[in-house]
């Protein structure tokens, strides 16, 4: 077993450990969710790094992980209204989800990637009202007139939470590329404990040395990103795409707790 293998078992045995459902138990739904990986670079060729978020470790999922912003998708994300705040690329595929990962990037971070600046204050007065429910996120947008139409992105993958875990989720991965001269620090809600920046492959080292915690789909997703130099041509190739769900098996072996994919070993035994 390679280090990166023993270190992938250790998470998700501790994530099993924190919630499982016992033998027999029916499996619970996977809530649809989304979530945004926000790369950032000098240029659309230049070296990029990715924004990594650390959960607290009292957090009754992923506790201590580091992951992508994200969370569940509102019936509000399917307004009309909301949807078409979004490129059109966006809009053929799972729009409900593209927007639910812009609201939750912004309710999280403070982030806004939208076609023009948006006033500082103004934003802010935005993520308050989002965070209290007292709006939603296309009434926030129509306050500070902000829009996505010109926001460099694509739907890249679509994860279900293996059947076993008492919380499963049935999360969209988004991918989006924002230009700065440095990676901009994010204003964290309480719900979250850190952050940082990083590159794809930094980060898949860092996990394998045992510093940096993650999820399968997370690190999985990091992974494909380290062999991508030309995040830009990526995103072109993927504006299409409509992945179908990866849904990982946990294959249980005494105090072993291992995922695997389909073509795996173990697949067909695990559950």
């Amino acid at each position: 077993m390679t280090d990166l293998e023993k270190v992938t078992e250790r998470i998700e045995r501790e994530e099993f450990a924190r919630g499982h459902i016992d033998p027999g138990e029916e499996p619970s739904v996977p809530r649809p969710a989304a979530t945004t990986i926000v790369a950032c670079a000098r240029s659309r060729s230049a070296e990029y790094r990715v924004l990594l978020l650390r959960r607290p470790d009292t957090a009754r999922f992923a506790a201590g992980a580091y992951v992508f912003a994200g969370g569940v998708i509102d019936a509000e994300d399917a307004a009309a209204s909301a949807v078409a705040l979004l490129p059109e690329r966006l809009r053929r595929v799972e729009a409900p989800a593209a927007v639910a990962a812009l609201r939750e990037l912004f309710e999280e971070t403070g982030f806004l990637p939208a076609d023009r600046p948006v006033a500082a204050d103004a934003a802010a007065r935005a993520r308050a009202a989002l965070l209290r429910g007292d709006a939603g996120f296309a009434g926030a947008m129509e306050e500070v007139g902000a829009s996505f139409h010109h926001l460099r992105a694509a739907y890249l993958s679509r994860w279900i939470t293996p059947a076993q875990f008492a919380r499963r989720y049935d999360t969209r991965f988004f991918l989006t590329l924002i230009q700065a001269a440095s990676p901009p620090d994010p204003e964290l809600t309480k719900e979250l404990a850190g952050h940082v920046w990083i590159a794809p492959g930094d980060a898949v080292r860092e996990f394998t040395a045992g510093r940096l915690p993650m999820l399968f789909p997370t690190r999985r997703t990091l992974q494909i990103l380290a062999a991508e130099r030309d995040l830009a041509s990526f995103l072109d190739r993927s504006d299409d795409a409509n992945p179908q769900p990866i849904e990982p098996r946990l294959l249980v072996r005494g105090d072993t707790v291992r995922p695997v994919l389909p073509g795996d070993a173990g697949y067909d035994e695990a559950e």
